[in-house]
């Protein structure tokens, strides 16, 4: 057996080729030098943003549209107000109750294209309220559906509170000339014993509500006004239970 020191000294075969391997040194257990080969370790030049958790305060932009949007709230609030005000004020004022309780025509003749007629209108005026009204001139008009037949007025007067009273009116239609489709419905509806007609009215009333003096102008329609008129006479006469006239502002 060879000893250490043969082993040692010999030399390698001469066919034989030696491999040197160069490893690196190891560092030592107290060895604190993290890179101990001194390699370059490439370090970040930029960190990643940081996550900002505080609050930011609203661009000014935001606080403008909320502005506007509680103005906008406002105004629409106001509006409401002010026509529910406007709806209380102008529905609820006082106004005066209207019907036609009579109606006699004679004569109520038809000749061609003209007809010639004198009526006596009975209305009865209330005021049911504890305010007086003071009238203008009450303009009055007679219709066949649409065609005006004669007109008259009432004189200027004052009705005192809760007031009822009956006026008469007289409306004369002298030769007037009808169209003829108009004439023809006239004539079909008195060969069947009735013929309606319409009342209209204007009239401007004065009246103290909320404190103040009220102007009110008011338009007056009594519609379908049936007058029983034969085919073979010139007489009318009002048919059925008075007639409630419509009363609102102009």
């Amino acid at each position: 057996m060879a000893s250490h020191n043969d082993f040692h000294l010999s030399s390698p075969p001469a066919d034989c080729v030696c491999v040197w391997q160069i490893l690196p040194p190891q560092p030592e257990a107290n060895d604190t030098n993290p890179n101990p080969n001194n390699l370059e370790v490439a370090v970040p030049q930029t960190l990643p943003p940081a996550i900002d958790t505080k609050p930011k305060p609203k661009a000014l932009g935001d606080k403008i549209g909320v502005h506007w949007f509680c103005i906008l709230i406002l105004i629409l609030i106001i509006v409401v107000i002010i026509a529910t005000v406007l709806g209380i004020y102008f529905g609820n004022a006082p106004r005066p109750n209207l019907q036609v309780y009579a109606v006699f025509v004679c004569p109520f003749n038809i000749s061609g294209s003209y007809i010639t007629s004198k009526w006596d209108f009975y209305l009865l005026l209330r005021n049911p309220y504890h305010n007086s009204f003071y009238y203008s001139l009450f303009d009055l008009s007679l219709f066949y559906k649409s065609k005006f037949l004669s007109g008259n007025s009432i004189e200027p007067f004052v009705q005192p509170r809760k007031d009822q009273r009956a006026i008469k009116v007289k409306l004369d239609t002298s030769s007037m000339y009808v169209e003829d489709r108009v004439m023809q419905d006239i004539i079909a509806e008195k060969n069947t014993g009735v013929v309606k007609f319409d009342l209209k009215m204007k009239v401007n009333i004065w009246t103290r509500w909320f404190s103040t003096m009220d102007k009110m102008k008011l338009y007056i329609t009594c519609e379908d006004i049936m007058v029983g008129v034969s085919s073979n006479t010139s007489v009318g006469r009002f048919l059925g239970k008075p007639r409630k006239c419509k009363v609102r502002r102009r």
